[in-house]
């Protein structure tokens, strides 16, 4: 969508581990929050879908309040 990316050390293809951008985490993780509000939306709807492909959504939540709580501490 951007190449606001570029210089980052984040990989913005990866929702875990200490590389994955905390971006990505905090999507998937905001989605399946709002999931049944979202599901509504016919122009959500697909995004939403895709959650159903995550293999490893349980992981992206975990890595996204990780995010959180290093936001909060000022450590990221």
């Amino acid at each position: 969508m951007s190449d606001n990316c570029g210089s980052c050390t984040y990989e913005p293809r990866k929702r875990v581990g200490e590389d994955a951008c905390p971006f990505t985490s905090l999507y998937w993780d905001f989605l399946a929050r709002h999931r049944p509000r979202s599901a509504r939306n016919h122009r959500m709807a697909q995004q939403v879908r895709g959650l159903e492909r995550l293999s490893d959504l349980a992981e992206t939540r975990r890595r996204a309040r990780d995010v959180l709580e290093q936001l909060d501490r000022g450590e990221l």
